[in-house]
């Protein structure tokens, strides 16, 4: 297969530009890695490769048989892991010499994304992919194409080193910052004292000197005055000549103005040697686990193994399951049941929450509901975005305990930091589940994992 380009491609919407490339040159095999924010077209971008989207200025040649495996957002019938495993598994049993996925480790458990991993690795055409689940990129990626303030460019290594360019590249961007502030102040203070020295040259005391000798210092006065000026006029000069450096975006930070405020260590939900089932099956047998406040519970397992139904379960009480008084619990579950489709995403929030509203935009904004978005009515939104949305409620709801049903899907990797990080220092008791290792890496402080029926607690 001929390699293939892209030149001078520029992509619009409504005649506002989403994104531009000068010049890539597409290879023959490897894995691909389209990295950017919700939002930057990385979707777009694939749908032009592919073919489906001819609205665009430049020139892009893929030679090749193709295969699309799209982003799984509504399921009929079946879950979303078992529609994108069957549909990745067509489009490998076709061997095409371009393989296009979006997103396809957004439903997989870890087994089924250890499986799409070996997969890939074995695929001897072209795979070009998006996503946002950084353990899969670091296993995968051969080439890195990120989006950037609406360019997007190519890296030739994997994801590993692309991370370590980009901090190259902020490091070197803070230090010209510095520099160009500190100069900035220098030439500024300068040209102050400059025109303070011009300003005293020009007074003179009558009372302490004769006419004739304010005469004659006027006289001397003025060249010194002149002087002055003239230094002033020169650091202001080069003052606006200095070429202006931005400072480098610092990560989000997610605070709240009224925290809750719990007692460290306090058990919020005790199960003693509870059965888990659904309907008339057993699906976990014995569990035995504390929740308290402060520790943070990851709940990992196959998908079907019943995650979901160990957390509703817990909820529910009953036998063998104890609550502190007056527990409140703020969850973010996959059925959105807790959103009100006929308001907005911030009247949504609203209902809910102590917060401000501009503390509810902030997490918005953070999560990727863009500023215009959240006075959408959540029923026009998409499936991603009524998640994203759905997730912020419960995070700006006061309670004792926060449980997040997969609250990674349909995040970018900016919101995953964000959302890591406030989940590190909240001081309630968390619950979540997820199949992103990173994230459940970074997040938990406690670990269990259902296997054949029963709850492990991971030792490290």
């Amino acid at each position: 297969m001929l390699e293939g380009q892209i030149q001078n491609l520029t992509k619009q919407i409504n005649g506002d530009t989403l994104f531009e490339i000068a010049h890539i040159t597409i290879p023959q095999t490897g894995i691909v890695a389209i990295v950017g924010e919700n939002g930057a077209g990385k979707t777009t971008l694939l749908n032009i490769l592919r073919g489906a989207d001819t609205d665009y200025s430049g020139t892009v040649t893929l030679p090749g048989f193709m295969a699309f495996v799209p982003q799984i957002n509504t399921v009929d019938g079946e879950s979303g892991g078992e529609m994108t495993r069957r549909l990745i598994s067509d489009a490998l049993v076709g061997r095409p010499d371009v393989l296009i996925l979006d997103e396809p480790t957004s439903h997989l458990d870890t087994t089924h994304q250890a499986w799409l991993i070996k997969s890939l690795r074995h695929f001897k055409g072209l795979v070009i992919l998006v996503s946002h689940n950084r353990t899969f990129l670091r296993e995968v990626a051969t080439a890195v194409w990120p989006f950037e303030n609406g360019v997007v460019t190519a890296f030739n290594g994997n994801y590993e080193g692309y991370l370590a360019e980009v901090a190259t590249k902020r490091d070197a961007q803070m230090q010209a910052y510095k520099a160009y502030v500190s100069e900035k102040s220098r030439l500024s203070q300068r040209a102050r004292e400059a025109g303070e020295r011009s300003a005293r040259a020009k007074k003179i005391n009558p009372h302490k000197h004769s006419r004739a000798e304010v005469e004659s210092i006027k006289n001397n006065s003025n060249g010194i005055e002149k002087g002055f000026a003239q230094q002033r006029k020169a650091f202001n000069s080069r003052l606006n000549r200095l070429n202006k450096v931005e400072k480098p975006l610092s990560e989000t930070k997610l605070t709240l103005q009224k925290p809750v405020m719990v007692r460290p260590g306090k058990p919020v939900i005790t199960a003693l040697d509870v059965t888990v089932s659904q309907g008339e099956r057993e699906l976990i047998q014995h569990v035995t686990l504390k929740v308290e406040t402060g520790h943070r519970l990851a709940i990992m397992g196959k998908n079907g193994s019943g995650k979901t139904t160990l957390i509703n379960r817990l909820l529910q009480g009953g036998l063998g399951i104890t609550h502190a008084d007056n527990l409140r619990i703020s969850y973010a579950n996959q059925d959105l049941r807790q959103l009100d489709a006929s308001k907005t995403a911030l009247a949504n929030i609203m209902q809910t929450t102590d917060e401000s509203e501009q503390i509810a935009r902030n997490f918005l904004g953070a999560m990727g509901i863009r500023l215009e978005q959240v006075n959408e009515l959540v029923g026009d939104m998409s499936g991603g975005e009524r998640v994203r949305v759905a997730l912020v409620k419960a995070l700006l709801q006061a309670s004792d305990l926060l449980i997040l049903d997969e609250p990674t899907n349909y995040l970018d990797i900016p919101a995953l930091e964000a959302l890591t990080a406030y989940l590190q220092t909240t001081k309630q008791a968390v619950v979540f589940v997820s199949h992103d290792a990173q994230f459940v890496r970074d997040v938990a402080t406690e670990v269990f994992e259902i296997s054949e029926g029963s709850l492990f607690k991971h030792t490290n």
